[in-house]
Formats: structure tokens, sequence, C-alpha cells
């Protein structure tokens, strides 16, 4: 029976959020050779989606979408940050990152020259991917498509964005979840690896459930690793044509209203 090493490079976005995932991994044992951590955001604002949004949507819906997210703010602001502070405990993770060693290179393109050869030369065998930016097809050659992603939602029926928000507010809370497959060319289109629904308790809201999805996503992903590692490759299911209305954006301020209602049905 084998028993490889798999040498891992994870590609992150930035924050404690991906720090965790990070914590979550080393705690099981997978060889994280690298990180490179991504971010596009100037003062706060990731003023490439903006336009890319506008241009896709309208700008009178990216409005909207701002102000659902302040008034979420206002009232969920408070009950969500006593829920993020208990899944992701600053200290907790911190002192479990000092205990190992690891390459880490920051970037706002992991297609970008440098980026690559960072990479490149850790002689990954596998790619991780918790990062809201694209994973081109020159970066997931580098490991011959070996790139395991997650997504906090049950694709192929929710992917894109804030997918427990949209599974509540279609009336399936059943499919709040999340999903961990090979990443492909497409919005969470990739073959399923593991699948797993997130019970939603009092005081969640959507973003508390994908924080949950995180996590979970995290530590079945370790798992899948330990797999190959020990010579047996994972069961996947292919996830075939994908209907693009599955691909949800972000809510307005009117959808949140309509979520606020449905959501104290389910909690």
């Amino acid at each position: 029976m084998t028993n490889k090493s798999l040498r891992v490079v994870c590609l992150f976005g930035t924050g404690i959020i991906f720090d965790k995932t990070l914590s979550v991994l080393l705690e099981n044992e997978v060889n994280v050779v690298g990180v490179v951590n991504a971010n596009k955001h100037k003062r706060g604002i990731d003023f490439s989606y903006l336009k890319i949004a506008g241009k896709k949507y309208g700008y009178v819906q990216v409005f909207l979408q701002i102000l659902g997210r302040i008034y979420y703010k206002i009232l969920n602001n408070k009950k969500d940050r006593e829920i993020f502070n208990q899944i992701y405990n600053e200290d907790e993770i911190q002192s479990i990152l000092k205990n190992y060693s690891f390459q880490s290179f920051q970037t706002d393109d992991y297609g970008n020259p440098e980026t690559m050869e960072f990479i490149k030369s850790l002689q990954p065998d596998l790619l991780l991917v918790h990062t809201g930016y694209w994973v081109g097809k020159k970066v997931r050659n580098i490991v011959n498509g070996r790139v395991i992603a997650g997504h906090p939602g049950i694709t192929p029926d929710y992917r894109g964005v804030h997918s427990p928000f949209w599974a509540i507010f279609n009336g399936e809370p059943e499919k709040v979840g999340y999903t961990v497959f090979w990443l492909d060319s497409g919005v969470d289109t990739g073959d399923i690896l593991f699948q797993s629904t997130v019970p939603i308790d009092e005081g969640d809201s959507y973003f508390t459930l994908s924080w949950k999805g995180m996590v979970g996503i995290a530590e079945n992903q370790a798992k899948i690793i330990k797999e190959i590692e020990k010579g047996s490759e994972p069961e996947s299911r292919k996830v075939g044509e994908v209907d693009e209305k599955t691909n949800y954006t972000h809510p307005t301020l009117f959808q949140y209203l309509k979520y606020r209602k449905m959501q104290k049905g389910v909690s």
C-alpha cells in the first residue's frame, strides 16, 4: 500500500477564515509546502468585481445589492460576530500555525508569471483551493488538473455566492450544506468528491451557515488527501450539464427582506 506524503500548495484569499482552513489541514497532517494568498481589494473594496458585476447585472442591481448588505450588517453584525469568534478563534488558530513550516507568497492573481513560478518551484502534487478568485487553466495544469476545491453550498443546485441564502430563499433549507470537488473551468461545476448538509440552528444567518460549511469542507478535503496518500483514488460523481440559473449572485435589499421572513420558519 502506498503511503506517499503529497506535496500540497494552497491557493487562498487573505484573512482569518483562510488561516482556519490552513490550521484544519495542518492538524490533519496534510503536507502543506506552500500557501499563496491572493488579494485584489483596494481600500477594502474589490473594484474589479464591481465593474464586472455592473456590466453583467446592471448598476441598479449592484446598488440594491450594496443596500442589502448594509441593511444586513445593521441587523446581524453583532450576532454574527459572536458566532464568527467561536468558529474563528484567532489565538487558537495562530497557536496551531506557528508549529508548522511552509513557504508563502502574496499576489493579486494566481496566474501572473511570478506567482506561477513560485507554485512550480514547490513541485506540488496537488493544489487545494479556498478562494473567491479565479484559478485559470494554466495554474491548474501545473498539477495536471489535480486541484481540490470546495463550496459552501450543495452543487450543482446552488453555485456562486451565498448558497445558504438562496437555498432558504427558494424554500429548500434541506439544501443548505457544502461540497468538495475537483476544480474545473466552470463556477463550482467540478466532479463531486464529498457533499453534506449543515443543520440550521437558532441564531444562524446565511453567513454563519457558510462559515460552518467552510470548516466542514476543510475537514473533508484533508480526509480525501489522506486517502489518496494511502493509494486510494477517491470516488467522484460527475455533475454533467449545469443550468446557468443555479449560479447565484449577491441578494438585493428586497430579496433580503423576503429571506428574513423565510429563515424564521426554519431556524
